[in-house]
């Protein structure tokens, strides 16, 4: 949506209305109009798609002339006012009014309106979102996510559950978009990839000289978000302390930085998400209920790909034809691969398929698909994990499992590569910052 829509202000405040402009240079090309006879003629003569009219631009009821006016014309009407008066917000309203709007809160609420307005006139956003990012057939899971984009997010908090690879990233970044576009900051922070004793600095960032490393002053996610939305992926990892500061920073829209005395304001829209069941973890005392209350203001899960089966040859087409090789993979591929449990989900499925265009064949058939080793052994839940690694998951918890082996393989990787860090991560192929959280755990327990 780069287009500017056609804005008429009508208002006598000449400060008021450049504050308009200043808000919504962006959004518009705008026309201003400072009495009601000067607005008529506007209107009679010009095209706007919308106008935001002073209730009382000059007198008690001037403004609702003027509304009835672009209700002929079809103009999209938001009232701005300081009114309290219910009959005259009624009147207003019974005229046709789309939007009536307290003059104290226009900095909040004006530009979201004004940009879903926008989105209503340049086409839906979410359907071109689910035609070339999200591909899915799930009926029920577009109608919610559509649901939500028509809902104004400011403010407000989103929980996105459902395993890892189904695209809740894609989803966040969806939401954020059709809430604010381009004109506000949308910062992602994966929870899991950063180590716990530098996960409060993430947040909240910090002064010079405040901890040991602290070289230089760093502005925290809460801050940079302000304004517009804070994702954050995989929240299940935070530890109850970290859960218990987050919390009050949200419900205060304040925080301190570390080494700070001065309070930040913040106001964004939260956005979280998760793979795991945080039911399960609060009743195991593992997640903060308060917590969880305070994020889950709007819900959605996303199915794993085993349960939308029919999806996945509307993106295996998706990425045979996103590559540079042209190969012809047979119906019984498909069919194959349509009963694959493809943990990973989208995100397996797409680098099976790009394994399957490497091949040195033009036409891909059953006989070159091995599930086991091609695809990985998730197709087989016998041969995904040893007998004994269940027992382990049985009875210490997946959580330890995965940490075992998160502290084993960088073990086994630093030793092979004779401590060069570097190298090791280069292998692994995982962030820095994910590197040493799992490589402070292994410091902490030798």
């Amino acid at each position: 949506m780069d287009g500017k829509i056609h804005i008429l202000i009508i208002d006598d405040d000449k400060y008021f209305r450049l504050a308009l402009k200043n808000l919504l240079e962006d959004e518009a090309i705008f026309t201003e109009a400072e009495s009601e006879a000067q607005a008529i003629d506007y209107l009679k003569t010009n095209f706007f798609d919308m106008a935001l009219i002073d209730m009382d631009i000059d007198g008690p009821r001037s403004g609702l002339d003027i509304l009835r006016l672009t209700k002929q014309k079809r103009i999209h009407s938001i009232m701005l006012s300081s009114c309290s008066d219910d009959e005259k917000i009624e009147e207003a309203y019974t005229q046709g009014c789309d939007h009536f709007l307290a003059k104290v809160h226009y900095k909040e609420h004006l530009t979201p309106y004004v940009h879903k307005y926008k989105k209503s006139l340049f086409g839906d956003t979410s359907e071109s979102f689910f035609k070339e990012k999200f591909l899915t057939q799930d009926f029920e899971l577009k109608n919610k996510v559509k649901e939500i984009c028509e809902i104004s997010l400011k403010g407000k908090t989103v929980l996105i559950t459902g395993e890892t690879g189904v695209g809740k990233s894609l989803v966040g970044e969806l939401l954020h978009s059709q809430n604010y576009g381009d004109s506000a900051p949308f910062v992602h922070l994966n929870c899991s990839e950063i180590a716990e004793n530098l996960l409060e600095s993430e947040f909240f960032g910090h002064k010079k000289g405040a901890f040991t490393g602290a070289l230089e002053d760093k502005i925290g996610k809460l801050e940079l978000a302000n304004g517009g939305t804070l994702f954050l992926d995989e929240i299940a990892t935070m530890s109850l302390g970290m859960q218990k500061k987050l919390l009050k920073a949200i419900e205060t829209k304040s925080f301190y930085p570390l080494g700070s005395n001065k309070e930040v304001k913040v106001d964004f829209t939260l956005i979280t998400a998760t793979c795991e069941d945080l039911f399960a973890k609060i009743s195991k005392d593992e997640f903060r209920k308060d917590f969880f209350f305070r994020i889950s203001g709007i819900n959605l899960h996303i199915p794993p790909l085993r349960e939308r089966k029919e999806d996945i040859p509307l993106l295996i087409k998706a990425f045979l034809s996103n590559s540079p090789r042209r190969v012809i993979v047979k119906e019984e591929v498909i069919d194959l691969l349509k009963n694959h449990t493809w943990l990973g989900n989208i995100r397996e499925l797409k680098k099976s398929v790009e394994n399957l265009c490497n091949k040195n064949k033009g036409i891909i058939t059953s006989e070159d698909l091995n599930l086991d080793n091609q695809l990985g052994a998730s197709s087989s839940e016998d041969n995904y994990l040893t007998s004994e690694q269940k027992d382990f998951i049985a009875n210490h918890g997946l959580r330890s499992f995965i940490k075992n082996i998160e502290q084993q393989t960088i073990s086994e990787t630093l030793n092979k590569h004779q401590g060069k860090i570097t190298h090791a991560i280069k292998e692994l192929r995982i962030s820095s910052s994910a590197f040493y959280r799992i490589f402070d755990t292994i410091k902490s327990t030798t």
